[in-house]
């Protein structure tokens, strides 16, 4: 198979089992691992795309970004979309425990270093429009979630991440006392219980990863985990009137305390050696702190 064909195939198969689900809804089929050559290669794979999906795609992008700004049209994913799918991809592998076993673990800081660094080469919006069109993308990607299941019986226990447990371990449920609990496990706690990756380097890819979808970033300021914290991508969007405008208005979206105090500890967290940024950070704290009362007073009084 030749180089743009293997792309192709690639890029087909980031569409069908990560972009449309994601966008769409429905379960997320994580695909090989990309690695950052091939991810970045992945935008010139465009002619293989299935266009009456990616037509449907683009449709409920478009309903995302009008929630927050009055477009008809949004641009097609270009390649930095491309490589922030498949950096995405990438990192929910880290969470498979199937990836490597006692004496492959040496995959996951390799494909740990493999993710920061292509979301590291993956460049900063350009323009306000172009932090819209990949939050329209990227507006769920907190809202993923794995499904956990436990199942205890009367002489033993195993546990399933992400997996549904085999049939034959819920046969004769009564006669064997087979329990079955499950449990939800949010895209920020995934790194937990994985051999050979630790928790908080994890949570710091998902971070970076969130930096290269800025918009995306604020419209989850309010979230536990990861913690947000001021970026030079999201400060430039605040940076510019029509970016600040945005900004405000997926903040409000949130539920307002939680939001407030998050942009105020993040301004805090601002190193005061970079004193133009975080003099930024600190007024643009102010303001929405200022704009949120205003509006609960309102509220309250009508």
């Amino acid at each position: 198979m030749t180089q743009p064909e293997a792309i192709a195939e690639r890029l087909s198969e980031l569409q069908a089992n990560v972009l449309a689900p994601l966008v769409l809804g429905g379960p997320l089929r994580l695909v090989r691992p990309f690695g950052v050559r091939l991810a970045l290669l992945l935008g010139d794979g465009g002619p293989a795309l299935d266009r009456d999906l990616g037509s449907r795609i683009d449709l409920v992008r478009v309903r995302v970004a009008r929630l927050i700004a009055p477009i008809d049209v949004l641009p097609e994913l270009g390649a930095a979309e491309w490589a922030l799918l498949a950096a995405l991809n990438d990192l929910l592998q880290l969470t498979n425990h199937e990836l490597a076993g006692v004496l492959t673990r040496s995959r996951y800081p390799r494909l740990l270093a493999s993710v920061r660094d292509l979301c590291e080469l993956v460049p900063a919006p350009a323009d306000v429009g172009s932090a819209l069109s990949r939050h329209a993308t990227f507006a769920r990607v907190l809202d993923c979630f794995r499904t956990d299941a436990l199942v205890a019986w009367w002489t033993g226990r195993a546990s399933f991440r992400g997996q549904r447990p085999p049939p034959r371990l819920l046969r004769w449920r009564q006669l064997r006392g087979v329990q079955v609990e499950t449990r939800r496990v949010g895209l920020a706690d995934m790194g937990h219980g994985v051999p050979g990756l630790a928790p908080p380097d994890f949570a710091e890819a998902l971070s970076l990863w969130m930096t290269r979808t800025p918009l995306t970033d604020l419209a989850t300021a309010a979230r536990k985990d990861p913690p947000f914290a001021w970026s030079a991508s999201t400060l430039a969007v605040v940076a510019t009137p029509p970016g600040r405008s945005l900004a405000y208005r997926v903040l409000l979206r949130q539920p307002h305390d939680l939001a407030v105090a998050a942009l105020a500890r993040a301004a805090r967290e601002v190193p005061p050696r970079f004193g133009q940024a975080r003099a930024l950070a600190e007024s643009f704290a102010s303001e929405v702190a200022a704009g949120i009362k205003l509006l609960d007073e309102r509220s309250a009084a009508g």
